[in-house]
């Protein structure tokens, strides 16, 4: 952020613009009902806490409910054109008011911290000079190890040496081994050293001698029979161990047959309860024609008995009458204890569809998966298509590690990116990087270059392409301490003519920046570095 009081306009203000109370451009302007002027927010706030408060120009009382935001003269204020606060350090660029502070999120010549700030370096350097100093001049930049090729803080070089497994050593047991690293020592003191503390090799059937290397052997020599008879106690111990597992494995196996003929059985048992089931649904349904019979004589001879009885019948219908009755009851206590044991049946015959649901269920499942694969691969389709119109280009390059080794060994040497435009109907361009460097840089620098493609209505635009073009490497960090480099196109190079081809011969930076500042500093995160290139559009006609 800059202080209100480092903005220096690019022309005289005029006084509508100043605040009669600081003098200075108003800052969130408020205007005086009474009165009709402006002041700034800040200053009228403090005014009006002193007694009595009047407009300095014409002494008209201000009063808190008579000022109101003034929201076209601050607009008007946001357009005026204003200097670079770091003019004074070489930068002539001028933008709107509005616009400054993103200027100098960017700016060559703001002063930043250094990026290895977390280290220990409390430099603060010009953002044009950062490469500069993260390579020649900062005690903690990452250099690499000269014995394991680590990126280490040059300041902590001699620390990670006494240290380092790569480094030369010797054997701590004052032995005559020389010409190992640190790391080959570990191996040494545990495989070869003869003045190493070893067990005996007979350790693991019981015996307790332990002493240099060197005396293992005569130990073992001396102690033959005594380990003869370790091993051969070990050996009966085994037997026996071997014993009670085969007796383990004896009963795994008889289970293993037991549930077998349980399976077969409740197979067997299934497929009885099904034809039983299957007899039992034509038995209820032959007892229900029964019970409808039996009704229907019921009530047939309910009538009868109503209307044609003689009083000496009476007695014995009534009798016959309470025994068609009972057989009814006993028929439906029948036909409910049927269903009921027809329903247990079912119940058991429900398992056996299980199995089918499972495979079901399986391949609802499937079908989910190729839906996931199907939506991903569309949201991938839609990021290809994508791409910008305002002569900007925002390039994530992700997978850094592979992609270098592919650049190392010659396989890929070099990434284009998406193409962009500088609007619907402008020029169509690109960038091109060697992440292990190109020309000069190569093995040493990150090189980017800026390519001008032919496009669908080059015929329409002006040629030499002449705008100019900044080249940036972004910081992930929030320091926003971005590495940049602009230049203005040579209108003679064959770079910046109109395309006969796919596209031009690139143009750009084989010293960008050096491969250790990518590679050990908030350049690179989770893998991937960004790279931003600007075209400037606005002195730009389309056609």
């Amino acid at each position: 952020m800059y202080e209100e009081s480092d903005v220096q306009f690019a022309f005289p203000l005029e006084d509508r613009y100043k605040c009669p109370l600081c003098g200075r451009h108003l800052r969130k302007p408020r205007q005086s009902v009474e009165c009709g002027h402006r002041f700034c927010e800040s200053c009228l706030t403090e005014e009006l806490r002193k007694g009595a408060p009047k407009c300095p120009i014409d002494q008209q009382v201000l009063s808190s409910t008579q000022v109101f935001p003034d929201r076209c003269a601050e607009r008007e204020i946001q357009q005026l054109i204003v200097n670079c606060v770091n003019k004074k350090a070489g930068c002539e660029v001028q933008v709107p008011l509005k616009e400054l502070q993103a200027h100098l999120e960017e700016c060559k010549y703001a002063t930043i911290e250094c990026i290895y700030k977390s280290l220990g370096c409390e430099e603060q350097v010009v953002r044009c000079h950062l490469a500069e100093h993260l390579e020649k001049e900062c005690q903690f930049r990452q250099q690499p190890c000269r014995f394991c090729q680590e990126l280490i803080p040059l300041a902590q070089t001699e620390d990670h040496t006494k240290q380092c497994p790569k480094a030369p050593s010797t054997c701590p047991n004052g032995c005559e081994l020389t010409g190992v690293t640190r790391e080959q020592v570990e191996k040494h003191l545990q495989d070869e050293c003869p003045q190493s503390e070893v067990n005996c090799r007979y350790n693991s059937y019981g015996c307790a001698f332990k002493g240099p290397r060197s005396h293992v052997s005569e130990h073992e020599s001396l102690s033959m029979a005594e380990h003869l008879l370790m091993m051969t106690a070990n050996l009966a111990n085994m037997e026996l161990s071997l014993s009670e597992s085969r007796r383990e494995l004896q009963e795994v196996s008889n289970q293993r047959d037991l549930l077998k003929n349980t399976v077969t059985q409740q197979a067997n048992e299934i497929s009885s309860l099904r034809q039983k089931a299957e007899k039992q649904d034509g038995k209820i349904a032959s007892l229900q024609k029964m019970v409808a019979n039996q009704t229907d004589k019921l009530m047939k001879f309910e009538h009868d008995l109503g209307t044609t009885a003689k009083k000496e019948d009476v007695d014995g219908q009534k009798r016959d009458l309470v025994a068609v009755k009972e057989t009814v009851k006993r028929t439906e206590n029948r036909l409910a204890k049927l269903e009921t044991r027809g329903s247990g049946g079912g119940g058991l015959l429900s398992g056996a569809t299980g199995e089918v649901e499972t495979q079901l269920a399986a391949q609802d499942r499937q079908l989910g998966i190729h839906d996931v694969r199907l939506a991903e691969m569309d949201l991938r389709f839609q990021i290809l298509e994508t791409a910008s119109f305002d002569g900007t280009l925002l390039w994530k390059i992700k997978d850094y590690t592979r992609r270098k080794h592919d650049a190392v060994t010659g396989r890929t040497l070099s990434l284009y990116s998406q193409p962009f435009y500088t609007s619907r109907n402008g020029y169509k361009m690109c960038a091109r990087v060697y992440l292990n460097g190109d020309g000069m840089g190569k093995g040493t620098h990150m090189s980017l270059f800026f390519v001008i493609m032919r496009g669908d209505y080059d015929a329409l635009l002006p040629w030499p392409f002449r705008q100019k073009v900044t080249l940036m490497l972004l910081d992930q960090d929030q320091g926003r301490r971005h590495l940049s480099d602009t230049f203005r196109p040579d209108p003679t190079s064959s770079s910046f003519k109109r395309p006969t081809s796919d596209m031009n011969i690139a143009s750009g930076c084989p010293l960008f920046v050096s491969q250790a500042v990518v590679e050990g500093s908030p350049y690179l995160k989770d893998d991937t570095i960004f790279i931003k290139v600007i075209v400037e559009t606005s002195d730009l006609v389309g056609p």
